[in-house]
């Protein structure tokens, strides 16, 4: 998507008037919660729109399979549901002691980008995809444009699964596995094409023959498919993918002119493409540029787990890579809070509803860290709608015009929060005012609290300051899945009308934590992170993204079903300026009848996809973890400055670097690191001072450059010769590293591990080799949040008060209430100017 994130589909309708008391949604506290909160349109809000039903994950028992209770397996250990709202009901009062899960649908989420990530130096070594299979699971792909046909005219797509169409009949029985079912049991979609099927009407050339083809009238899968695969249309176009000469699988997991995507859509689109390439016998990478900010951000969903069980160490040849979101702007999308919540405070955390909705939903995900409990609560414009919720417990209200309720804690068995997480949920949906509304905390612990508004209330609601860390998307949280930011690779392009048009970055004040009050922007700067790059780490301390690749201006194929102005294209742009600058262009992203131009992590990730298809070429048995390592160990530095740790992951993916690491992994040798080629990154830009949430660093080291590409990766040599260090204000701290283990050729994974109670000191993290300095060291503050990290508090300490505006973020005996200010500025777009 483009880095104003387009947001879940999700619209939820108010319930029949009455008041719905603690003790009845305490009775009922099951994976069917939400549904029955949200009543018998219940599809609406956890389906897309059109879709003949909706669907849950069940997690199964030890010992009970899928088939015991009449369902299908997602993966071991998970069931797929689908059917009616009642139907999910009904499942979970025959059923109280199985974990069924509802998730709200997901978002979507190259000229020089393919010398940036050197794919040209590959391609032109016979390295280009050849054998290996690219999927991707999107919103369809325009099968007749010149990028996805071979020299010989046919098509370069082997299966295609079509969500949005009846089903063709030639294949029932991949048909009835993948397809979707009506309330009734019928299937109503879900056409299955092989390339045969293609190429016949493909040969015939004729308009009637041709709209027969599966569609994408979004554009979205189309640009993602050419990223990755795109042969430049045969090699006559510069604008080329990474693996030109790869089979390309497909999967349309949207319906009709939508860009919302279910997750019971997503599971089976990915089941399809695996099964595909067992079938064919040929390793895949899958590529999903969707993505989701509600949800706990430890990769504990379900439905994560079922998407990470499809690779592995015991799947090799197989390969699962994400984007990793665009949520990183806090003038774009405040959709991310961290708080620190202090004992006999009530915090009070306000996000603002710029106008009133008349059918529109907002859900809130309260993660909780390890140690916390904390009791949650709801305020309205009006005063209280939910008093506290202490932990494992439910509250909801319901009036004539909206319905709101909370869900705090794991327990009883099937709350909507997993249970190996900790955190609530809190939705409020239906007809309610413009005015600022606060989720209300109070216990102890830190606090990570994320946003989304849908229906009317999709771009008129965020945090009144939002959050940069921590903003990586679901499914990137799960640590299995390798997910991919984005660089700028092209601060400008001409469009088909020929002028030039460039990108635009909102400024921030000085520590990037409020952005300016005047709206004012910079130029972008050739090779930094995107601005709009979700930032890590998880809720665990996981670093992510694990690499970045180029996003931003990323000029690919247009599907002919996309075109702007159509309604549905992602190219379409209502705010572009026009060549005179008196008005504006909505088609100003086309660069001619086969291309256009976007912006986003969706186009970041097919890129590190097109690598690793050529990684699978090169060595076909490497594994989940083995391509971790070699997209690591061959990374080079970004190309631009990274301002935020949190934000630049390790490097940029660099194909010829990745071989070469691959390599190493099979054909060890030693290569001794030098300090003028290796680097530190750290996975957070902050320590909390509670202690609960480790911090990772990864080292990067390189041996000494015999030519002008990237360093090689430094490897082969005792562990021991290098060690990891931990200053607090300038003084060693004696085992601060908790573990330093080696991941691959030339990276290091170091674990950081503090106390409590040392906020207000400077945490600085080093490597030496031999005893001399490798990497230069950083420096982060320790602090009890984001914001006391970014704007001191006049009390040093563990849990510190007075914060950058002197609002209280704690006390001593008296309940005291903190307040979060600041703009509440939402963009959906990126600013798009003519150059000065």
């Amino acid at each position: 998507m483009v880095a104003g994130r387009r947001l879940l589909a999700l619209i939820a309708v108010p319930l029949a008037v009455g008041a719905l008391s603690r003790d009845a949604l305490a009775q009922h506290p099951d994976g069917a919660a939400l549904v029955r909160l949200l009543g018998p349109r219940a599809q609406k809000a956890f389906a897309p729109p059109g879709s003949p039903g909706m669907g849950a994950l069940v997690t199964l028992p030890p010992g009970v399979s899928a088939s015991d209770v009449g369902l299908m397996q997602a993966a071991p250990g998970f069931a797929r549901l689908w059917g009616s709202p009642a139907s999910i009901v009904a499942f979970a009062d025959a059923h109280p002691g199985m974990h069924v899960e509802v998730a709200p649908p997901l978002h979507l989420l190259l000229d020089t980008a393919r010398v940036y990530v050197t794919a040209s130096l590959a391609n032109d070594s016979g390295l280009d995809g050849t054998g290996v299979l690219v999927a991707v699971a999107d919103t369809g792909v325009d099968v007749t444009h010149p990028d996805f046909i071979d020299t010989q005219g046919n098509t370069r797509i082997a299966w295609l699964l079509d969500l949005s169409a009846p089903p063709l009949g030639k294949y029932p029985a991949l048909e009835q596995m993948y397809g979707s079912t009506d309330s009734n049991g019928n299937l109503v979609a879900g056409a299955v094409w092989a390339a045969a099927d293609i190429n016949a009407l493909l040969t015939t050339r004729e308009p009637s023959q041709l709209s027969q083809l599966p569609q994408d009238e979004v554009g979205h899968g189309t640009l993602v498919t050419s990223c990755a695969a795109g042969n430049g249309e045969q090699g006559r176009s510069i604008f080329r993918g990474v693996a030109p000469n790869a089979t390309i699988l497909a999967a349309r997991i949207t319906s009709t002119g939508s860009d919302s995507i279910g997750n019971d859509e997503l599971l089976r689109g990915v089941a399809f493409l695996f099964d595909r390439a067992d079938d064919l016998n040929q390793p895949v990478v899958v590529n999903l540029s969707i993505g989701t900010d509600f949800g706990p951000h430890d990769g504990t969903m379900s439905w994560e787990q079922t998407l990470a069980s499809y690779v592995g160490p015991n799947n090799p040849g197989r390969a699962l890579v994400v984007a990793a979101g665009n949520s990183g702007s806090i003038s774009d999308t405040p959709v991310h809070e961290n708080v620190y919540v202090q004992s006999g405070t009530e915090l009070h955390v306000p996000l603002t509803v710029s106008s009133a909705s008349q059918d529109g939903s907002v859900q809130v995900w309260v993660a909780m860290h390890a140690g916390a409990t904390v009791s949650v609560g709801l305020d309205g414009p009006d005063g209280t709608w939910i008093s506290p919720v202490a932990l494992n417990d439910s509250a909801g209200k319901t009036t004539s015009a909206y319905t709101a309720g909370i869900y705090n804690g794991s327990t009883p068995s099937g709350s909507p929060v997993p249970a190996a997480s900790s955190g609530a949920v809190v939705i409020w949906q239906g007809a309610f005012p413009a005015g600022t509304y606060s989720v209300t905390l109070s216990g102890t612990g830190t606090v990570d609290l994320y946003e989304q508004g849908t229906g009317d209330a999709e771009t008129t609601v965020g945090f009144a300051n939002g959050v940069r860390e921590s903003t990586i998307n679901l499914p990137a949280t799960n640590p299995s899945i390798i997910s991919v930011g984005c660089t700028i690779n092209k601060v400008s392009w001409t469009n088909s009308d020929g002028y030039a048009l460039r990108l635009s970055v909102p400024l921030l004040d000085p520590v990037g934590a409020t952005p300016d009050p005047n709206g004012a922007t910079r130029d972008p700067i050739e090779g930094e992170p995107c601005w709009f790059s979700s930032a890590g780490p998880t809720l665990t301390g996981v670093q992510k993204p694990e690499i970045m690749a180029p996003g931003a201006v990323i000029i690919g194929a247009l599907s002919q079903q996309a075109v702007p102005p159509g309604a549905s294209s992602i190219f379409t742009n209502p705010s572009c300026p026009n060549k005179a600058g008196t008005g504006t262009n909505p088609d100003c992203q086309q660069v001619d009848a086969l291309h256009a131009a976007s912006f986003g992590t969706s186009f970041s990730s097919p890129l590190a996809a097109g690598a690793i298809a050529i990684l699978f070429q090169h060595d076909p048995t490497l594994t989940q973890s083995d391509l971790v390592a070699a997209l690591q160990g061959g990374a080079h530095p970004l190309r631009g400055p990274s301002a935020y740790e949190d934000q630049g992951s390790v490097g940029e993916v660099d194909v010829v670097g990745a071989v070469t690491a691959a390599d190493r992994l099979r054909n060890p040798m030693v290569a001794l690191p030098v300090a003028a080629q290796s680097w530190l990154t750290l996975g957070a830009d902050v320590y909390l001072a509670d202690g609960s949430t480790p911090m990772q660093a990864i080292l990067e080291l390189r041996t000494a450059s015999s030519g002008t590409g990237a360093a090689p990766p430094a490897d082969g040599f005792a562990a021991d010769r290098l060690v990891a260090s931990v200053l607090v204000d300038g003084l060693p701290y004696a085992g601060g590293v908790a573990s330093l283990v080696r991941r691959g050729p030339g990276v290091w994974l170091a674990t950081v591990q503090l106390p409590g109670g040392l906020g207000g000191n400077n945490l600085t993290v080093g490597a030496s080799f031999d005893g001399s300095a490798i990497v230069a060291s950083k420096s982060i503050p320790i602090a009890t949040d984001a914001w006391n990290a970014d704007y001191p508090p006049r009390i040093a300490g563990g849990c510190a008060a007075a914060g950058r505006d002197g609002s209280a973020w704690g006390g001593g005996g008296a309940l005291v209430m903190g307040v979060i200010v600041g703009w509440g500025r939402r963009r959906r777009r990126p600013v798009i100017t003519s150059p000065r």
